[in-house]
């Protein structure tokens, strides 16, 4: 750099207006041209700015100031848009692996599509709930997701927000590619239909079985009422003595406190109760029948007329 008393007037005063411009801040030099021009080198301008040593046009101090002011303009503009430039580079780079890495997991779980179709509806018919669907199609995208991670080449790291999003396009995914909770629903409710037409004859049969074998006992007790009558028609002291036993036995059964009674029968099976049961009821018509009997052979032995009797009887 030359020695400013080199330069003329107004090239001084380009040179302070530089120092006051661009301060400490910017570095900058200057040197005399071939032809005596004032020859200005800016850091960041790519070219330099030329101005002459003695400009007859007064404004030529004007034009220098306005000229350099644009450079620096620029070349502000310039260095704001680079790192911008550079950003949406990066956030290209990085929305095209997010994609990328959207586009695996979807493949993925669009392999699995039949296994997780059939496991969810195991599921539903299992716990006859579709409440908890959501929940395991959620862990599902996160395996997934986490799983393409760990093989992607450029990192498993993501941003909170980033897996949050990549998480959900997934999820959304799946949500299109498997059955709706409307689908799950209505299937739960044919199964249940189904469950309960199928209960239906089943009830039915077994009323049939259960009058069915009603019908058997009527008919085995009638058998075992005649077979009685014949045995006492042909052994009637043996059955005199069966008789006075099972009256015995019964006698000591009602002679028994309600309390004992009750706990000696609660040792009888099901089965047994209800052939006791019906034993009594056979029982009690058979003495009614024997006591009609008993009566009518009474009235044929002392003659008695039937009107006396029944009109007596509706005056009682």
């Amino acid at each position: 750099m030359s020695k400013q008393t080199n330069y003329s007037k107004y090239q001084k005063r380009v040179i302070k207006f530089l120092n006051d411009l661009l301060g400490t801040d910017t570095p900058f030099t200057y040197e005399r041209a071939k032809n005596n021009h004032l020859k200005v080198l800016i850091e960041g301008i790519p070219k330099p700015i030329y101005t002459g040593s003695t400009p007859s046009d007064c404004k030529s101090i004007n034009n220098f100031m306005a000229e350099v002011k644009r450079e620096l303009k620029a070349r502000k503009n310039q260095t704001e848009e680079m790192p911008q430039q550079e950003n949406l580079i990066l956030t290209r780079s990085l929305e095209q692996a997010n994609d990328k890495l959207i586009q695996n997991c979807v493949k993925s779980l669009r392999i699995r599509i039949s296994a997780l179709k059939k496991q969810e509806e195991a599921s539903i018919l299992d716990n006859q709930c579709i409440n908890g669907i959501n929940l395991k199609r959620i862990e599902i995208v996160k395996q997934s997701v986490s799983l393409a991670l760990q093989a992607r080449k450029q990192g498993s790291y993501l941003k909170t927000k980033d897996l949050k999003m990549i998480e959900g396009l997934v999820h959304n995914h799946l949500n299109f590619m498997l059955p709706s909770m409307a689908y799950y629903a209505e299937l739960l409710n044919s199964k249940s239909k189904y469950k309960n037409a199928e209960v239906q004859p089943t009830t039915t049969e077994s009323l049939n079985n259960n009058v069915i074998s009603l019908e058997d006992k009527t008919q085995t007790a009638q058998i075992k009422a005649e077979n009685k009558m014949a045995k006492q028609t042909k052994q009637p002291v043996s059955n005199k003595k069966m008789n006075t036993k099972n009256s015995n036995s019964a006698t000591e059964l009602m002679a028994m406190s309600a309390n004992n009674r009750v706990s000696l029968l609660r040792n009888l099976t099901k089965a047994q109760a209800l052939m006791l049961i019906d034993d009594i009821n056979q029982a009690m018509a058979e003495n009614r029948e024997e006591d009609i009997e008993a009566v009518i052979n009474l009235i044929r032995d002392k003659d008695l007329p039937l009107e006396a009797i029944i009109s007596c009887m509706e005056a009682a």
